[in-house]
C-alpha cells in the first residue's frame, strides 16, 4: 500500500495554487498479478451476474443459497464403478498416510476412480459455491453441537459436507491432472482442499496442498495461516512435485 501512494512531499498543500498530477503511464500493471488465463477470464465473464448474486447471499450468510447459484441441489459426487488400465501409472491424490482417505471419509473406494462431478465453472465460482458448501456444513455442525447434552457425546457431530466435498474436488483435481492443466489452477481449490484434509487429521498431505496453494498464489493469507501450525520452518516450504 505504501508504494503505491505518492510521497507526501508532492502533494500540493496550496488550496489557491495549480496541482501539477503526473503523467500515468501508458498501460499500469500490477507487478503482483499474474497474466490471467483467458479461458477463466471467459468464464468469469459469463457468470458475471450469478457470481454478484452468490456473493450477496454469502454475504449475509445464507450459504445454501449461494451454493445452489452455480451447483445444482440435487448434485452427488459419485466414484465410478471402473478401474483406470494402469492404476500404478498415475500418483493418487488420495492421502497415503495412516489411514487412507478412505477411511476419513466413507464412501470413497480405494483404486476407484472418481469424476468431475461439476459443471464447466470458473475457478472463482466453483470456489465460491464450494467453500459456501463447507461453510454450510460448519453451520450446521454448530447448531448440533449445542444440543449436545454433554461433552462426551460431542465426537458424533461432524461436518456432514465434507465426504461429498473431499469426493468432487479429488475427481476435479483428476480432471484437471489429465489434461495437464495443473500448473493453470489460482490456488483456491487447493487451499479449500487442504481444509477438508486437516478437518479429515490427515496433516501429511493437507500440507501438500496448501504448500501448492502458496505457490499459485503467494498472497493467500488463509493458506498461510493454515499452514502457521503445521511447518516446523521455512525450509518447509517448498515446491510440491
Amino acid at each position: 500500500m505504501l508504494d503505491s501512494i505518492v510521497p507526501i512531499e508532492q502533494y500540493d498543500t496550496d488550496p489557491d495554487s495549480p496541482m501539477d498530477y503526473p503523467d500515468a503511464p501508458s498501460n499500469p500493471q500490477n507487478p503482483y498479478l499474474r497474466t490471467q488465463d483467458p479461458l477463466e477470464a471467459a468464464l468469469e465473464a459469463q457468470e458475471s451476474y450469478k457470481y454478484l448474486l452468490a456473493k450477496s447471499y454469502f454475504d449475509t450468510r445464507e450459504y445454501d443459497r449461494c451454493a445452489s447459484v452455480f451447483l445444482p441441489p440435487t448434485i452427488s459426487p459419485v466414484p465410478l464403478t471402473s478401474t483406470p488400465p494402469n492404476p500404478k501409472s498415475r500418483q493418487s491424490l488420495t492421502p497415503q498416510k495412516g489411514k487412507s482417505k478412505a477411511s476419513a471419509y466413507s464412501g470413497v473406494k480405494d483404486n476407484s476412480v472418481t469424476r468431475n462431478p461439476y459443471p464447466k465453472l470458473s475457478q472463482k465460482s466453483l470456489f465460491l459455491a464450494l467453500y459456501a458448501k463447507y461453510l454450510a456444513g460448519e453451520k450446521r455442525k454448530d447448531e448440533e453441537t449445542e444440543m449436545v447434552l454433554g461433552p462426551a457425546d460431542g465426537g458424533s457431530t461432524v461436518n456432514k459436507e465434507l465426504p461429498d466435498l473431499a469426493r468432487g474436488l479429488e475427481g476435479w483435481f483428476t480432471e484437471r491432472q489429465d489434461k495437464g492443466l495443473e500448473e493453470r489452477s489460482q490456488g483456491w481449490l487447493e487451499y479449500l482442499y487442504g481444509v477438508i484434509l486437516l478437518k479429515g487429521r490427515n496433516e501429511d498431505e493437507a500440507k501438500k496442498w496448501l504448500i501448492r496453494s502458496v505457490h499459485l498464489n503467494p498472497f493467500h493469507w488463509g493458506a498461510w495461516q493454515e499452514l502457521n501450525d503445521l511447518l516446523a520452518s521455512t525450509e518447509d516450504v517448498r515446491p510440491v512435485k
